[in-house]
């Protein structure tokens, strides 16, 4: 595997850990793109769509 496939997955663990560990900054972020029109998301669906992202990607990262 290439360096480039390793920063790759990085970045995407990574932004699947931010949902994970910081989900009130992800639901402000989803406010300030949305500004308001739509129905917030929980603390607790951000968090598993974070993890689910993260298996996702190491799914592929192994598979690949």
């Amino acid at each position: 595997m290439k360096l480039n496939d390793y920063l790759g997955f990085a970045l995407a663990f990574g932004f699947g850990l931010w949902w994970v560990v910081f989900p009130k900054s992800v639901v402000s972020s989803y406010t300030w793109f949305h500004r308001g029109r739509v129905k917030m998301p929980s603390t607790f669906g951000v968090r598993l769509s974070g993890a689910l992202w993260i298996v996702l990607v190491s799914i592929v990262m192994v598979v690949t």
